[in-house]
């Protein structure tokens, strides 16, 4: 291989490395509550321009809500820079090993894939942390309303006694409250963070009543169980329906696997099926059926409930 494709894969992935550690080193200097409120300042707007806005705004917007809920503490440039970096290592390592671009793109698009799953897999576990811990702030706040305290007081009481992540979500809550912001877009602002049917549940019943009033902390004692029996029903489809998911996990990473290995261990076999016709057909229609069939599974295994 030339010297100067050398030194430019090198290059790239120092320079990406050197500017990941930079950002990063200043965002962990900086606090995460510091960094996180910046990403949280423009949920709101793209929200508002979500049905204007064009492609690479909703993936802004998605991806600044994604890094959000994940609990990192970086903001989106060092994020992106890092699925780059991730991009830039893997792709430059296999160039240098094989110096096939075909392997190159597909290794560096793997690299960038499998941060962002990283990511996506922090954020699923955050947000399933915060459903679980919710119906226990439900009891709280229901009895800090029994004792007499505003909700606004309640609201507060929650954020200083639960722990993260729902802890930090009510603090905010509370501390929007105490600036004079509205319940009902305090609340706007908690649904849009957490798009979950308990949370806006959980909005219009307290903006109900606040604006007609009402029992409230019966009304969340009974909210608060309903919550627990959903996520009892859901934990007893995810046993029964354990052998479907491992048979689609398991033909989803198949697939892929048996592909890598033939590319990188026999090459040759790889090289023929892509350059002949009929296996440049048998490949994207596997592709597609692979896609197809994992879809469809996942739809027949996924509960709205």
């Amino acid at each position: 291989m030339e010297a100067h494709l050398i030194s430019l894969v090198s290059f790239a992935g120092i320079a990406s490395a050197c500017g990941a550690v930079m950002l990063g080193a200043r965002d962990l200097l900086r606090g995460r509550e510091a960094v996180q409120a910046e990403v949280l300042r423009r949920l709101p707007r793209r929200s508002r321009e979500g049905e204007q806005a064009s492609l690479t705004g909703r993936f802004d917007h998605w991806f600044e809500r994604t890094l959000y809920l994940s609990g990192w503490p970086i903001n989106a440039l060092t994020a992106m820079l890092l699925h780059v970096f991730a991009a830039v290592v893997l792709g430059g390592s296999v160039f240098v090993l094989t110096e096939n671009l075909l392997l190159t793109a597909i290794a560096a698009v793997g690299g960038f894939v499998a941060v962002m799953l990283w990511m996506i897999a922090c954020q699923r576990r955050r947000v399933a942390k915060f459903s679980e811990q919710l119906p226990g702030a439900l009891d709280l706040l229901a009895r800090a309303v029994r004792a007499g305290e505003s909700l606004d007081q309640a609201i507060d009481l929650v954020g200083r006694s639960s722990h993260d992540p729902l802890a930090t979500e009510f603090r905010r809550c509370s501390g929007q409250l105490q600036m004079g912001l509205s319940l009902a877009s305090t609340l706007e602002g908690l649904t849009e963070r957490f798009d979950l049917i308990d949370v806006r549940i959980l909005a219009n019943t307290l903006a109900t009543h606040r604006d007609i009033g009402g029992n409230l902390a019966e009304t969340l004692e009974r909210l608060a169980e309903v919550i627990r029996d959903r996520r009892a029903f859901r934990r007893q489809l995810k046993s029964v329906t354990g052998a479907g998911r491992f048979t689609a996990l398991f033909i989803a990473t198949l697939g892929p696997l048996l592909f890598g290995y033939l590319f990188i261990f026999q090459p040759e076999y790889g090289r023929k099926l892509i350059e002949d016709p009929l296996g440049r057909t048998l490949l994207t229609y596997a592709v597609i059926s692979q896609v197809v069939g994992l879809f469809w599974v996942m739809r027949l295994l996924k509960s709205d409930y």
